[in-house]
């Protein structure tokens, strides 16, 4: 199975030049998806400026020999991640393109594929080609490419659609209880009403039949 040449190609010209290995790729996701758990390095969807430093420190750490920087190596890696990914997410939204999880890679009619690849350059090269980060760059940029940078994804959706149906339960039991507390006073108004109006009508009654002088 090919992988992506971005994991053995040399990348960048001149002394940006460099060739990335699969190890060195792995590091540099695991890190990419732990910083942007962080709400120190990301905030609203998007990176806080350094966070490629932070990204060169972890990956100092791991593979102290590798001497990759921030600058440009790592910046120019995760443009590459990010352009593969956004290709990948814009051919998955269209009828006809599926995901192979295990293959880790897109599945369509090559014919289709080509006719997407007229207009859209930049998935160029995906075609039969593994993508092992897909996952991982997911949890990253999903929700910025996705659904627009910044919109709530589908777990934030749903988990605020049971959220506000809590809401609404809540709500319809205290009207509920609200309800009874000013039904139940009302009733015994209305009879007490009842029995006031009774009496009267008794006594009234009484009242004109004592003095009636014929009787």
């Amino acid at each position: 199975m090919d992988i992506l040449e971005g994991s053995i190609a040399v990348r960048g010209r001149g002394k940006n030049k460099r060739k990335w290995i699969p190890v060195e790729d792995d590091e540099l996701i695991k890190a990419l998806v732990d910083v942007s758990l962080d709400p120190r390095w990301r905030s609203d969807g998007s990176f806080k400026n350094g966070y490629t430093s932070v990204l060169e420190a972890r990956l100092a750490e791991k593979l102290p020999d590798s001497k990759i920087s921030a600058t440009p190596h790592i910046e120019s890696r995760l443009r590459y991640f990010k352009t593969n990914y956004s290709a990948l997410e814009q051919m998955l939204n269209k009828s006809g393109f599926t995901w192979d999880p295990t293959k880790k890679m897109i599945q369509c009619e090559k014919q289709q594929y080509e006719t997407h690849c007229k207009n859209n350059p930049d998935a160029k090269g995906l075609y039969g080609v593994s993508f092992p980060y897909y996952d991982e760059l997911s949890m990253v940029y999903s929700k910025d490419m996705a659904t627009g940078e910044g919109a709530e994804d589908m777990t934030d959706a749903v988990q605020n659609l049971e959220e506000e149906l809590v809401r609404v339960n809540a709500n319809d039991e205290e009207d509920g209880e609200d309800m009874t507390s000013v039904e139940t006073p009302r009733r015994s108004v209305d009879s007490t009403s009842s029995s006031s109006k009774k009496r009267k009508k008794e006594w009234k009654g009484k009242k004109t039949s004592s003095s009636d002088p014929m009787k």
